[in-house]
């Protein structure tokens, strides 16, 4: 059996990924043409960011085996198997109450600040705070996707253009500093539909804690809704670590969503 496991994590560390990696580019500051492509994606997606004082929003997903065992405190997968969040932008405010098989986990969000609730005492953990404060953050930019990255990255660059679900896609890469979590800075690839305008793919790099640096890993978006005052969102989400290794982390979907006070879904 040991022979077994050892083949088989040999083979996972030798996977390797063929996703371009976000990282600093040569050249610093924004190119126009990339500004305009987030700009655009975040009218047609509504520009929630700026427009929404309250979003509701309800998940519940699956993690890999392996994302639990290399990232068990990110994964966290005792209590994070369902969600209830609250997102206030012009507070900048993230309340994420998550249930599992050992109970609930509620983590507050604003700012930089992050508290832990683990069914209902807080904890002093700093590696538990930290990986809360990376995944607040990086839910945000999930659901937010190009208009919270117009409003907070900078350095925004084009790339190369590549496909994806039968869809041509602008790749903009840009620089989040502060970065997801508690880290300085962070680094991101986002995949913008031609024609739909839609966020299809983020990448970005996981440097908020000692044990993600230098990792990235990226999330792709599928089944778009409307809302009736034309907003889009996305329903279905899938994760995968890219490097060090490549492998399947996290697939979820939305079950509710409200926007100040009107339930959509």
């Amino acid at each position: 059996m040991r022979v077994v496991l050892i083949g088989f994590w040999v083979c996972l560390l030798a996977s390797c990924s063929s996703l371009p990696l976000p990282g600093p580019r040569v050249v610093a500051g924004s190119q126009p043409a990339a500004v305009e492509v987030l700009e655009r994606a975040a009218r047609l997606q509504g520009d929630p960011w700026k427009n929404r004082q309250r979003v509701d929003v309800a998940y519940e997903g699956e993690w890999s085996f392996i994302a639990t065992k290399l990232q068990p405190v990110v994964t966290d997968p005792e209590f994070r198997r369902c969600s209830e969040e609250t997102y206030r932008p012009r507070q900048r405010q993230v309340e994420q109450l998550h249930h599992g098989p050992g109970g609930s986990k509620r983590v507050l969000r604003k700012g930089r600040d992050t508290q832990v609730l683990f069914n209902g005492l807080r904890s002093q953990d700093e590696e538990v705070i930290g990986a809360a404060a990376l995944v607040a953050d990086a839910y945000t930019i999930f659901l937010f996707g190009p208009s919270w990255l117009g409003a907070n990255g900078r350095d925004f660059r084009l790339l190369k253009e590549r496909s994806m679900d039968h869809e041509s896609c602008h790749l903009v890469a840009g620089r989040l500093s502060p970065g997801i979590g508690s880290t300085a800075e962070d680094h991101f690839i986002v995949w913008i539909g031609k024609d739909s305008g839609q966020m299809k793919r983020f990448q970005f790099s996981v440097n908020g804690l000692d044990s993600t640096r230098g990792a990235d890993v990226d999330v792709t978006f599928w089944n778009y809704i409307k809302a009736e005052d034309g907003s889009s969102w996305p329903t279905r989400f899938t994760e995968y670590i890219q490097r060090p290794i490549l492998t399947k982390a996290h697939e979820w979907c939305m079950t509710g969503l409200t926007l100040d006070g009107h339930k959509i879904k």
